[in-house]
């Protein structure tokens, strides 16, 4: 015999998995058994019987949206009513006796009705219906906006930043875009990212990339000579691939105040600030005759960023991300106050697994910060490897 908190939960279960095929086909009557007595329960145990059905009455009596359905049984004792279900004449008064459920289905609905005027197939936006009605309501605001935009604009050719969209920008569109692309009836060509458009779903929006700039340092006096004097370059990457360079070594530094001190060295060349912008590296083509070597924070974003390089450029080793390098300066460490785990690529070789691993302290992650490490143990460091792969 179930009691009413047992057909609550049913009702919940049932809706969460539902909702989305009623948005889309609203059900008729829904109806929930209620594992009545047997003829020899009643004969047997009236008194439970008799709360059972009390304890319904009650229930029923305060809840104005169900339909308590009945049947007579006859027993030993004499013929007795029952209830057997729980009637509820649609969604609306099913939702009814849960107010999260209510509010919830509300909300899809409103929301439903916006998007569905989009010429979009039933079974492609289905998936994304948990995700948009999760959205709050300036963000979903704002998706209908954009995807208005994209429908009447489909190849604009614009960069996201010149969109027309007011609250649109690059991070919004790249946590949001499986949706914008689900309401756009188009497919979905990359995985997610929170921080980065990959170049297909700018394709697919009709929309062209950022002009992006790479920072290099010229550390050879022969290629400043060959290119002016000049030592610092920053230039769109299609100009910098071009440039007629031949290091022996590439120095890949992740942050700019690092690479600046780095002194004149005979066939390097210093490329940094890259961030997350990696395939510029299998993008330059003097790269791959060189040593390439990744210089970055000994934290978890800097060998997260360390493995996405080594997956562009696999002949990458990594330098000043050693056990040893961290040991001798442990205590220019901090907490890492980001609290991101971003888990690196599966190219991290055993050690600098292991130099990660070490990262971690009772009180948290740790981060030593690459410009925190003494210039003399950086250029020493630097003098050893450099020198003795030139030999």
């Amino acid at each position: 015999m179930r009691t009413p908190d047992d057909i609550l939960d049913q009702i919940r279960t049932r809706y969460d998995n539902n909702w989305r095929d009623w948005l889309v086909i609203p059900p008729g009557a829904l109806s929930f058994s209620l594992a009545p007595p047997t003829a020899h329960t009643i004969a047997h145990d009236a008194a439970a019987v008799a709360t059972w059905l009390r304890t319904w009455r009650e229930w029923a009596h305060d809840h104005a949206t169900v339909h308590m359905r009945t049947a007579t049984r006859r027993t030993l004792i004499g013929t007795q009513q029952i209830y057997t279900h729980v009637d509820l004449h649609s969604v609306d008064s099913l939702v009814a006796l849960i107010p999260d459920l209510a509010k919830r289905w509300y909300t899809a609905t409103q929301r439903y009705s916006s998007i569905s005027v989009l010429v979009v197939p039933q079974e492609q936006l289905k998936p994304y219906l948990a995700q948009i009605a999760a959205l709050d309501d300036y963000d979903f605001r704002l998706l209908i906006r954009v995807t208005q935009w994209f429908t009447k604009n489909p190849k604009s050719g614009l960069t996201i930043r010149q969109v027309p969209v007011p609250g649109l920008h690059t991070k919004w569109l790249a946590r949001n875009r499986s949706l914008v692309l689900a309401l756009l009836g188009l497919p979905q060509l990359s995985e997610p990212d929170d921080d980065d458009l990959d170049v297909r779903d700018l394709d697919a929006l009709g929309l062209r990339l950022l002009p992006t700039s790479i920072d290099i340092i010229l550390t050879d006096p022969e290629d400043q000579r060959s290119l002016g004097g000049l030592r610092h370059i920053r230039a769109p990457l299609a100009e910098i691939a071009g440039l007629w360079l031949r290091p022996r070594h590439v120095l890949i530094v992740e942050n700019k105040q690092s690479a600046l001190p780095v002194p004149d060295w005979p066939g390097v060349v210093v490329i940094h600030s890259l961030g997350n912008f990696l395939d510029a590296l299998a993008a330059i083509p003097w790269i791959t005759s060189a040593q390439a070597w990744y210089w970055g924070d000994l934290d978890r974003a800097g060998f997260t960023l360390l493995s996405r390089a080594r997956t562009r450029l696999p002949g990458i080793t990594s330098v000043l991300m050693d056990r040893d390098t961290l040991s001798q300066h442990i205590e220019l460490a901090v907490i890492d106050p980001t609290g991101r785990i971003d888990p690196p690529d599966s190219t991290l070789t055993i050690a600098e697994r292991e130099t990660l691993a070490a990262l971690t302290d009772e009180g948290g992650q740790l981060r030593l910060e690459q410009e925190r490490i003494p210039w003399n143990y950086v250029n020493h460091i630097f003098d050893k490897v450099l020198r003795g792969l030139s030999r």
